[in-house]
């Protein structure tokens, strides 16, 4: 069988990040937090959360006030990406491996940017993926939310996994709700062998009502440890690497 892989970020350092990593831990799942070092828009963890989250979960690099990176000067994307990167390491006490793009936002220079500030590898908005053929341009599986069928399909398409493809669409999935399609792309990820990345924001899934959609998929997903390997972000990247040194996340502090 092939190998199967289950992993999940959430981003933005959101107080709420709390609640979602207590409920992470409740069923034994590894998780990288992206955190910006301050972030004004919708509030942001101070120092004393992010070093509670980060005693037992894996902590990404997410700029330092979650800017856009391609609407900005080179210069300020720089800062922004090697002065977030030594805020969150001078609070959690540990260097950081992977980085999120704010916004999704990056190109061929950003990407560049992020590999010379010390960053293994960046992840990306780009959903219904199961192959990481790229350490800066990572995708995922599935956001815990909503999105437009157009923008399924769009994924889709640009995934260029045709075994996928026609799973979502012989299933309906591109009209399902997020949990069926974390659900269903479980199942065949599974049966198939790749990688299923969960990905999403506390306080998105708190302003949609989601605690319980999600609950239920973190269920699931803790009940499978023996069926797939269970990573960090940072140790997926690790193992594509052959470096197999760092211990998982679960494993850190039991």
């Amino acid at each position: 069988m092939a190998e199967a892989i289950i992993t999940t970020s959430w981003d933005d350092g959101h107080p709420l990040d709390r609640k979602l990593a207590d409920l992470l831990a409740r069923y034994g799942i590894p998780a990288t937090f992206y955190f910006p070092a301050e972030r004004a828009k919708r509030g942001c963890m101070g120092p004393d959360d992010m070093r509670e989250i980060g005693r037992s979960f894996d902590v990404g690099g997410h700029t330092c006030h979650h800017v856009n990176l391609r609407s900005v000067p080179a210069g300020e994307a720089r800062k922004e990406i090697s002065e977030g990167k030594s805020r969150i390491e001078d609070i959690i006490g540990r260097a950081l491996t992977s980085f999120c793009y704010p916004y999704g936002g990056y190109d061929a220079g950003v990407a560049r940017m992020v590999r010379e500030a010390g960053f293994a590898g960046a992840r990306t908005m780009r959903s219904l993926t199961r192959r990481l053929d790229d350490a800066f341009r990572m995708g995922s599986m599935v956001c815990a939310a909503d999105w437009a069928p157009a923008s399924y399909l769009k994924h889709s398409l640009v995934a260029r996994d045709a075994g996928l493809l026609l799973f979502l669409s012989r299933n309906g999935l591109f009209f399902r709700g997020w949990d069926r399609i974390a659900n269903e792309t479980l199942d065949f990820v599974l049966a198939n062998g790749g990688i299923w990345h969960l990905w999403g924001h506390s306080w998105e899934i708190d302003a949609n009502g989601d605690w319980q959609r999600l609950e239920a998929v973190l269920r699931r997903v803790g009940a499978l440890s023996g069926q797939a390997a269970l990573l960090d972000n940072s140790q997926l990247l690790s193992s594509r690497s052959g470096d197999h040194e760092r211990a998982p996340a679960n494993q850190m502090h039991g």
